[in-house]
């Protein structure tokens, strides 16, 4: 494995050669390829993405909608794999279970209760009510 056969495994898969072509091409079968060559070939279609997403990125930089659109797609998908959820802390259990929602006429009777525990005027409405709630 000399610098040079690596070299050109890397360039080749880089390209876009499949394992098979690639194999054939320096000379040695598709497991060999595999077995002394998986670093080299890792690290080509590495750099080969990284340097789709670099030139995608500029693109998108330069008002191409088309690539902001690819790259969007592109991160969502990467976060998702990731299970990033946006927060910094771990993600809550699907399960957890959520407050009721409350609808509008329940809403307001909520806020007319509350507001008799205000200080500054509560105390008047609650003795204008006897002392009780409005439910």
């Amino acid at each position: 494995m000399t610098p040079a056969l690596v070299r050109k495994v890397k360039e080749l898969i880089g390209c876009g050669l499949n394992e098979d072509d690639t194999a054939r091409a320096v000379g040695c079968s598709t497991e060999t390829l595999r077995k002394h060559f998986a670093e080299p070939i890792r690290v080509a279609r590495a750099e080969k993405r990284a340097e789709a997403i670099g030139l995608l990125w500029k693109s998108a930089r330069g008002g191409n909608v088309a690539a902001q659109k690819k790259l969007e797609e592109m991160t969502g998908r990467a976060l998702a794999e990731e299970g990033f959820t946006g927060a910094r802390t771990p993600a809550a259990a699907p399960d957890a279970a959520k407050p009721r929602k409350l609808g509008k006429k329940e809403e307001a009777k909520e806020q007319a209760n509350t507001i008799l525990h205000d200080d500054d005027w509560g105390a008047d409405i609650a003795a204008s009510l006897g002392g009780r709630t409005l439910n």
